[in-house]
């Protein structure tokens, strides 16, 4: 299926799916009976977990992005990338997380294609350690501080960006990063001051 195939992502409330099997054990059988015979180009197949699992994937898309159109891109850009993914999928982990996963990615490659990936403008200072000077020079310091921000995230690993970008510029909470992320609060919070350790030894420049 390539990136130009469009799936009919309709407005919420979107209509309920169909029946499916009741039991978590039932349900996760199902799911990879169909996932085998979309590895094996089975289109019906595909469309069936799409419906069995956007809603899903559009809560959690949703809850990142607040924004009800960039959120159907990234359902639309999920199964995209999850039906070119399929041969890699083994089954360890549900249907369910593994495309919440990645529509997570998803939606934080949407938020930096659209270079608004910005921490607010007083994390940006505490990062840095220092207040930027109003006027012509204080600007050219804050977009410079920006762009360093923006390479010292590219040097994180991924979930120490993941949860400083959902905390610091998506606004969530620790208990809804935990959630959407499927880790505990405390780890959160861990990966939340490891990331903040790591951004701030990266940009001390600004802080002299």
């Amino acid at each position: 299926m390539e990136r130009g195939t469009r799936f009919r992502i309709r407005s919420i409330p979107m209509p309920s799916p169909p029946l499916q099997p009741s039991k978590p054990d039932d349900e996760r059988a199902y799911d990879l009976a169909l996932v085998r015979r979309a590895k094996k180009g089975d289109r019906a197949a595909f469309e069936e977990i799409y419906e069995r699992h956007r809603h899903k994937v559009f809560k959690v898309a949703y809850g990142m992005c607040r924004n009800q159109e960039d959120a159907l891109d990234v359902v639309q850009d999920t199964f995209v990338k999850a039906h070119r993914s399929l041969p890699s999928f083994e089954g360890r982990a549900a249907l369910s997380t593994w495309l919440c996963q990645i529509a997570t990615h998803q939606a934080i490659d949407l938020a930096r294609r659209r270079r608004v990936r910005r921490a607010e403008p007083i994390e940006e200072r505490r990062l840095a350690g220092k207040d930027v000077a109003e006027g012509p020079r204080g600007r050219a310091q804050a977009s410079e501080l920006r762009e360093a921000l923006d390479r010292a995230l590219d040097e994180l690993s991924e979930k120490h960006r993941t949860v400083f970008v959902l905390y610091s510029q998506k606004g969530m909470s620790y208990k809804d990063i935990a959630k959407t992320l499927g880790i505990s609060i405390g780890t959160v919070m861990s990966r939340l001051f490891y990331a903040r350790k790591n951004l701030q030894r990266m940009l001390a420049e600004f802080a002299q």
